[in-house]
């Protein structure tokens, strides 16, 4: 049974799909102004793991990433690079892309685009005046908090009455309270030739909440049972959409179950450009694979504070590097026999034991220590030569079901770096092996394996690893 911790009610819940056996899953995607940092692919990628592990429990899950490619710091962007909104926004979707086939992050079913739901925005737009929790102003429309009663149900906030202050160019007050916010925004004096489109509220562009919303309900439908994002859009964003989405719609929950990943710090603290800990995905991944990356963050709940160093990513890498040499060394097994009821029982007890801590709100750490235990066990069954090819299938099924969750895994025969003194030594080891002295040969190999090269002699020939 899956449980979920849910950021609505905060705690666990059994989570059960509003279509049996179907998913509508919807996650805040990029707005393109830039390049994307690490505290983004964390995000993604966890909530990549988390859909694949929803398909591996055989959900069909559709799932939604949207592109923010209209908002007011890319208008800022833009006039700093001397270039227009949609080029702009072209730029750095093709960035995001990029960087997200590099992660290995499955496209989402669609990735909607602001601009082009335009039309579905102003509809919407058009639904809460008429039911009057927005209203209309010289600058734009605003949503009117006060009238929506659940207002602050997720974040915890609660509903204030202060107005704003005065504007300079008038005499009245131009929001009604402090907390309304913008559906949609007119075009000002100096803002012409900016992006904006033809309303029946006046020429603009729309608010920053507003475009989830629409997106929602025109890929997912008035309920969707998972909304996933990092935890500082809880509030205002994720508040402000359940109270458009839910006002417009009639239709509660909005959504059902409110998915949030944690901060992720760089060195201990919180990362910025201001004090040089600011890390680009680009930057990333000039050092490390997205594979090593998505390892990284496994190892750490999706709820978890994370914090990154480039010492402990090289650390967990180390243990990938066993896991994938573990891997290899099964695939060198070349003994003939019949599966052993020893190594299949493991086996199914090992993707139980998985199964159950994942079931746990997708608890990677704790379905990683299960991997472990396992690796242990059939490493010791391999050292005893208790172990056949047969059993070997067994063992790279599940670990293939592993990774169709995380895409971690090296699957190609990993190539062995050696210094021209290992070279000597295996060359001088085979001659020695030719001439029938065993005892020397031997005593070579013992020197291989205290420089960290193990020698493995099969039917298929010499096969070199690293230890």
């Amino acid at each position: 049974m899956l449980k979920v911790f849910n950021s609505l009610t905060e705690q666990k819940e059994e989570f059960i799909p509003l279509d049996k056996g179907k998913i509508r899953m919807y996650v805040c995607g990029p707005t393109v102004y830039g390049p994307g940092h690490i505290g983004h692919a964390r995000t993604y990628s966890a909530f990549d793991m988390i859909r694949r592990y929803l398909e591996y429990l055989h959900y069909q899950v559709n799932y939604v990433v949207n592109i923010t490619d209209v908002h007011d710091d890319m208008i800022k962007r833009a006039r700093e690079q001397n270039t227009d909104l949609f080029s702009l926004g072209k730029k750095y979707t093709d960035v995001f892309f990029k960087d997200l086939t590099a992660l290995h992050i499955q496209p989402a079913t669609v990735h909607p685009k602001v601009t082009e739901h335009i039309p579905e925005i102003i509809s919407l737009i058009q639904i809460l005046l008429k039911k009057r929790f927005a209203y209309e102003t010289e600058d734009g429309v605003y949503f009117k908090v006060s009238a929506f009663a659940d207002y602050g149900k997720l974040s915890k906030i609660k509903k204030t009455t202060q107005v704003t202050g005065l504007r300079v160019n008038t005499d009245k007050y131009e929001k009604h309270s402090a907390q309304d916010f913008a559906l949609w925004k007119k075009v000002k004096t100096g803002e012409e030739g900016i992006a904006s489109w033809d309303a029946p509220f006046g020429n603009g562009r729309p608010g920053w909440h507003i475009e989830c919303s629409a997106m929602n309900l025109k890929h997912l439908g008035t309920q969707i049972d998972l909304h996933g994002g990092a935890q500082d859009l809880k509030f205002p964003h994720h508040e402000n959409e359940i109270a458009q989405s839910e006002a417009a719609t009639g239709k509660k929950p909005f959504v059902k179950y409110w998915l949030h990943s944690g901060f992720l710090n760089v060195e201990g603290e919180k990362m910025s450009k201001s004090l040089g800990n600011y890390i680009e995905i680009q930057d990333l991944l000039k050092k490390h694979s997205g594979k090593e990356f998505r390892f990284f963050i496994s190892q750490m709940h999706y709820r978890s504070r994370l914090d990154f160093s480039w010492n402990e990513l090289e650390k967990t890498i180390r243990s990938l590097n066993g896991l994938n040499l573990f891997l290899q060394r099964l695939q060198e097994v070349s003994k003939q026999g019949i599966v052993s009821d020893k190594i299949q029982k493991l086996t199914e007890t090992a993707r139980e034991s998985f199964i159950a801590e994942m079931n746990d709100d997708f608890n990677f750490p704790n379905g990683w220590a299960v991997v472990y235990a396992f690796e242990k066990q059939v490493n010791k069954a391999m050292d005893l030569g208790n172990f056949s090819k047969q059993d070997t299938r067994i063992v790279l099924d599940f670990f293939k079901e592993l990774d169709s969750i995380f895409e971690i895994f090296s699957w190609e025969q990993l190539t062995v770096q050696l210094t021209s003194k290992e070279k000597e030594l295996i060359d001088l080891r085979e001659k020695l092996r030719k001439e029938k002295k065993f005892k020397e040969a031997d005593a070579v190999r013992v020197q291989l394996t205290q420089l960290g090269i193990q020698l493995d002699d099969t039917s298929e020939g010499l096969k070199i690893r690293k230890l």
